[in-house]
């Protein structure tokens, strides 16, 4: 069986506010937007994901309700765990030096698969995991 390759992953998230999102992606988590935009159904901002080759991008967009693919659950903190984002870090310390006394974290514990992580959450309440790479 051929199986097609996937070249990168692209992550949307369609946050409450555009601005407390932008702060959170770039100023704490220190990504840089390669392109942002403003139009009558919303703005938002791409952040590439990775070092050295790109492996996928975050795009952060708040929209408006004259977008027809709007719902009223965009301007709602999420509700539940379904889905979080992780990414990997080569150390924790690192992070938590640079997260204390700016954003509310849990950890580092030991992850459900044996790795460490720090757990927190994005203005829309989103699950973040920050995981120290495997030595």
């Amino acid at each position: 069986m051929i199986r097609p390759a996937l070249s990168s992953v692209n992550i949307v998230i369609r946050c409450m506010d555009i601005g407390r999102s932008r702060l959170f992606y770039e100023m704490l988590l220190g990504l840089e937007p390669v392109r942002e935009w403003t139009e009558s159904q919303g703005n938002g901002c791409i952040f590439p994901v990775g070092e050295g080759n790109v492996t996928g991008y975050i795009e952060v967009c708040e929209m408006n309700d004259s977008d027809e693919r709007y719902k009223d659950e965009f301007a709602r903190p999420l509700e539940t765990d379904k889905v979080d984002v992780q990414f990997n870090v080569p150390s924790l310390d690192a992070w938590v030096q640079r997260l204390k006394g700016k954003w509310d974290f849990d950890g580092p514990e030991p992850a459900p698969w044996g790795q460490t992580w720090i757990r927190l959450r994005d203005p829309d309440n989103l699950l973040i995991a920050l995981v120290e790479d495997s030595a």
